[in-house]
Formats: C-alpha cells, structure tokens, sequence
C-alpha cells in the first residue's frame, strides 16, 4: 500500500518529532545562553541529567555541565559575553548566563571575536533539522 501526500508528510513530521525529542541538547526549562560552532573529539554536554555528544550548531542552555575528552576542543559564542569561546580538553566545565566556570585551574579557555545570539526566524515553510532538508507542510488537499 502507497501512502497518499498527506499520509506520507504526517509520517514525516512524526519521525521527525522523534529525531528532535531524542537529541535532548536544549532543555526546556533552561535559558539558550550560547551556540556550537565547532567540535573537534569528543564533547560530553549533561543537560537536566542527560548526557549528550555535542555537535556543531547545536544549543547550549544555562547550567550545562561540560566533558571534554582529551584532545578535544569546544568553540562556543556566548551570547551575553558576546564572544566566541574556546576551551580545550581534558577538562570539565559549566556554562552559566554570566560565563564559563571551568573545574581545573590548568584548562585552556581563550576568547577571539565577537558574535552574537542568533536572530529569530521568520520561516514557516517546514520542519528544519540538522542534516536534513526541510519537511513542506501541506494542507488538507496535499498542496504546500
């Protein structure tokens, strides 16, 4: 059996919804506070007691505990610093609303640029997740 364009744009948004639910990076009860924009290694972010690998554009919200594995670097725009950030592991770190509180005195955080937040879209045309092309939203007749 063939799903019809309505059928087939519904099953979508539903995988869709999963993939998003499951990446659990930005926790709904914690300000976005900075952006990913790059990772090199291996980046552990705990979120509201959830591990999760961070990757490039994701979003880091207040109180999110940092691991980064050896060999690993993390650059961040911080948005109410308004500077890209740069920590280097092994170290363990804490993004706050007023900065980055790093456990070993011996990490290396260094700072170059500025940057800022992120401006809201207006874009309605589909769902938009990382990797992957936008969804079109059709109405009832199956026309976007």
């Amino acid at each position: 059996m063939q799903l019809q364009p309505p059928a087939r744009c519904i099953s979508s948004v539903v995988v869709a919804s999963a993939i998003v639910l499951s990446l659990g990076i930005s926790q709904a009860s914690g300000a976005e506070v900075a952006l990913v924009e790059s990772v090199s290694g291996r980046v552990v972010a705990f979120a509201a007691g959830k591990p999760a690998l961070l990757d490039a554009l994701d979003v880091v919200s207040e109180g999110t505990q940092l691991d980064l594995q050896a060999n690993s670097e993390l650059r961040i725009c911080h948005y109410k610093m308004r500077q890209f950030l740069t920590l280097r592991g092994p170290l363990r770190a804490s993004i706050s609303l007023d900065g980055v509180a790093v456990e070993n005195r011996k990490a290396v955080l260094t700072t170059a640029g500025s940057c800022a937040a992120p401006a809201p879209s207006s874009y309605s045309g589909g769902i938009v997740i990382r990797g992957v092309a936008p969804i079109p939203v059709s109405d009832a007749s199956g026309k976007p």
